[in-house]
């Protein structure tokens, strides 16, 4: 009997999940490891490896890249908005050259962002003495994308003539946009809060180019180690920089819903 018409495709999307999984889990699995060697299936059983990954040499870069991502998360999602509005409400002069300024971080590899800005900040003779804000500058170029994309999908979802509509009932604009724009669109700010985070958190290109001794995230901190192997640590290090975003998903998910508004969107367009 042939196979139905879903069956390969069932196949193709296991198979990619798996593709995508079975390294994580072999990952994981190797930090539990009880030799000193990065091995599967692992010698034994020991939480050693974990330990280390929460010491204080590694648990202080943790802590800043949670810092940087969180201060770019918010930023980012901040300086969205208005330019999410202005782009969604408004026609003017420049406005598809402004979108694409605005969305170019998305086109353009994040190496490359990373060397301009380091070669920005060089020219201005102000990279010695920014440390952090060299970082949390190139994280918000990198993060403003996300949140005006997201943003502008909630403003997009707005009845047009909502604002005045309140406005006729004797609303000030900042009273309209506190309390008829913002609680409407909080899902697209939340959605674009998370994702700033998780790209800010993760990024390893360009945060080469612009961390210090003193300002370098986790991710940077285990590229710079892998020059001595793939130690068991490093397995534990990379479950954690797992971990929390996922713990950042699940905590949006069970608060805000972020699930239906993603495909609440989707049915809306």
């Amino acid at each position: 009997m042939a196979p139905r018409p879903w069956t390969w495709l069932k196949i193709a999307v296991t198979l990619t999940y798996l593709f995508m999984l079975v390294p994580i889990l072999v990952t994981v699995a190797v930090s539990f490891n009880a030799g000193t060697r990065s091995v599967f299936p692992p010698e034994g059983w020991s939480l050693r490896w974990w330990q280390e990954a929460l010491s204080d040499e590694w648990s202080s870069a943790i802590f800043f890249s949670l810092k940087l991502s969180i201060t770019a998360a918010a930023l980012s999602t901040a300086l969205a908005l208005p330019l999410a509005f202005g782009l969604v409400r408004y026609d003017f002069p420049g406005k598809k050259a402004l979108v694409l300024l605005v969305l170019g971080p998305l086109l353009l590899p994040t190496l490359a962002t990373g060397i301009g800005l380091l070669q920005v900040f060089h020219w201005t003779g102000l990279f010695a003495s920014m440390g952090f804000g060299a970082l949390l500058i190139g994280h918000i170029v990198i993060c403003v994308p996300f949140s005006v994309r997201t943003i502008s999908v909630s403003l997009n979802g707005l009845p047009p003539n909502l604002e005045a509509a309140a406005a006729s009932l004797g609303a000030t604009r900042w009273r309209i946009l506190i309390d008829t724009i913002l609680p409407l669109i909080r899902n697209g700010l939340v959605a674009g809060a998370l994702f700033s985070f998780i790209h800010s958190f993760t990024d390893v290109n360009l945060s080469l180019f612009l961390a210090g001794p003193a300002t370098s995230p986790i991710t940077v901190k285990i590229l710079g180690f892998l020059e001595f192997g793939f130690a068991p640590t490093l397995a534990a290090l990379s479950a954690i920089s797992l971990i929390i975003p996922l713990i950042g998903v699940a905590i949006v998910q069970r608060t805000t819903r972020l699930g239906d508004f993603v495909y609440a969107e989707r049915q809306h367009a």
